[in-house]
């Protein structure tokens, strides 16, 4: 997962969509009539109201721009489901960890908020098993938006400043540095419980109630980590067996850096995995030379 810049969402609208549905702003002003139209309405003629009047998939391309085109939790590629956007507070109802409503008629009032819109694919977003694991666990973050605390927001409360949300949001930079992943693709809490309770517990939620451990997207990360792993061993063979050839080193180390470079690109898929790589490789002191790598991932 990358941070998501969504204060960019307006250009990226603008810039795509000048000759089609109209500026941001026009989309805006409609969001706003949406949202007035529901205010007084009851939940089953709300939920009847968003299903016509779903007008947040208009800004489907623009989100997409944001991400590179991946997906905003995952980072699997476009491709890889069907996507959607979804709400990050759930617009109908939200449900803790274990299930329990905490909001029945949920942020209704955040349901057209530009804001409040992740893209997702449905791997992600809708309630699922997992068909390679024999497992029966459900994945999925449907209406689940579990919190820290007994704060909630009041309705029409836009900020929802007083909550403390359990589950990720890739727009918040430090969010997306509590979870990690091996070798293998596998995720884990990069705080241990220990460390630092709450966000461990974000990870855990984060990494089960979005699937992160979902088969393909972990062989999808290992391919990434395998591909990372090539161009450093093959750039390390050369720096051990050539130390009389400072020249060739040096375009050697290069070369390596260029590719680790390209590979944690926002618009590549899996692209923290070479973060994670890094991290892992130069605690080994044989591999010095790659700490510098650090300044030029992007």
């Amino acid at each position: 997962m990358r941070v998501i810049n969504i204060s960019e969402l307006r250009n990226k609208f603008d810039n795509l969509e000048r000759n089609h549905i109209g500026s941001f702003d026009e989309w805006v002003q409609r969001a706003e009539k949406c949202l007035n139209d529901i205010r007084p309405m009851n939940k089953a003629d709300r939920n009847a109201y968003w299903a016509r009047n779903n007008i947040w998939r208009e800004l489907y391309p623009a989100l997409s721009e944001l991400s590179g085109h991946k997906c905003w939790y995952s980072e699997a590629p476009e491709n890889s489901s069907e996507w959607e956007i979804e709400h990050y507070r759930p617009k109908a109802m939200s449900k803790a960890e274990d299930g329990t409503i905490i909001l029945e008629d949920g942020y209704w009032w955040l349901s057209y908020s530009w804001n409040n819109f992740r893209l997702a694919g449905s791997l992600v977003n809708k309630l699922r098993r997992d068909r390679f694991d024999l497992g029966n666990e459900v994945y999925g973050k449907g209406n689940f938006f579990p919190l820290d605390g007994m704060e909630i927001a009041q309705t029409g409360d836009e900020e929802c400043e007083c909550e403390r949300p359990l589950l990720i949001d890739p727009i918040n930079p430090r969010d997306v540095t509590l979870i990690s992943f091996d070798q293998n693709g596998d995720p884990y809490t990069t705080y241990s419980e220990g460390d630092n309770s709450l966000y461990h517990k974000k990870a855990i939620l984060s990494i089960t109630f979005y699937g992160l451990d979902h088969k393909p997207l972990c062989r999808g990360r290992s391919k990434i980590w395998a591909n990372c792993e090539m161009a450093v061993t093959k750039a390390h063979n050369y720096i051990k067996n050539n130390i009389n050839d400072p020249v060739r080193r040096d375009k050697k180390i290069d070369e390596c850096f260029l590719l680790l470079h390209n590979y944690s690109k926002y618009t590549e898929p899996y692209s923290m995995v070479v973060r994670n790589f890094v991290k892992e490789k130069i605690k080994d002191e044989e591999y010095s030379w790659l700490k510098d790598v650090e300044r030029v991932l992007v």
